[in-house]
């Protein structure tokens, strides 16, 4: 008990500082790049495949943006099957639209949509076109406190169903942020849940550094994340 005490406490993403990702926590942040910034956020998870993620995003307007995201993936060979590894897992090409934003109200929300596309190889790929839908939605409780929270759904052809969900509640401490998260899925293979804490650092206005650890409730997820990332304004 005095740990589901502890996650209601802790829960997501940075509020302050000069600028807001969509890592290293699972919670989409409700808040569109401006336009003509380019933003890039890079990790590296250590799970049971180990993954070097790089999420491209640029403000195509005040209330659109556009997404790319890869995934490097290292993968052990298993049952005397010898698997080339490292490559590419499939490309998700995608956009995040702002529904609603306004300076009096503390609730923002956007619709984030991406499009995966079968392009890996063999043991890397989903096999298929894919859709990963999500509303977002947060909402500022104080100058430091906000809650977030995303419902999702998700479908790759040729694959059930998935239905998503990520609640957090955000802490920050000057240039430091803390968080913690609750979020899982739901499909007729399975229904995962999980929750993870972190530690964010705003290095300069446009750099920030991540570092956070996840653990599963119901299943064996288990991993360790470190990670960065840096905004660019084009308009400089």
């Amino acid at each position: 008990m005095k740990k589901i005490v502890l996650l209601i406490l802790l829960i997501s993403s940075i509020i302050n500082g000069q600028i807001i990702t969509d890592r290293p926590d699972q919670t989409e942040a409700s808040i569109v790049l401006p336009k003509n910034i380019l933003q890039i956020e890079s990790g590296f998870s250590v799970d049971q495949t180990n993954t070097f993620n790089n999420l491209f995003r640029f403000g195509l307007s005040e209330s659109v943006e556009i997404r790319l995201n890869t995934n490097y993936i290292f993968m052990d060979s298993k049952e005397g099957v010898n698997i080339p590894s490292p490559k590419f897992g499939d490309i998700e090409l995608g956009t995040k639209i702002q529904l609603f934003s306004s300076e009096k109200h503390t609730t923002t929300v956007a619709f984030l949509s991406h499009i995966s596309i079968p392009t890996a190889s063999k043991y890397y790929t989903n096999d298929g076109w894919g859709t990963l839908n999500r509303i977002l939605i947060s909402h500022d409780l104080s100058q430091t406190l906000s809650i977030g929270y995303n419902l999702g759904y998700n479908k790759v052809y040729g694959a059930p169903d998935t239905f998503i969900y990520t609640l957090a509640l955000a802490k920050s401490i000057g240039s430091w942020g803390v968080y913690a998260e609750l979020f899982g899925e739901n499909s007729k293979k399975e229904s995962p849940n999980s929750y993870d804490l972190g530690l964010t650092y705003l290095i300069k206005e446009n750099i920030q550094f991540d570092v956070s650890l996840g653990k599963g409730f119901n299943n064996k997820m288990d991993y360790f994340a470190l990670g960065v990332s840096w905004n660019y304004d084009l308009n400089k």
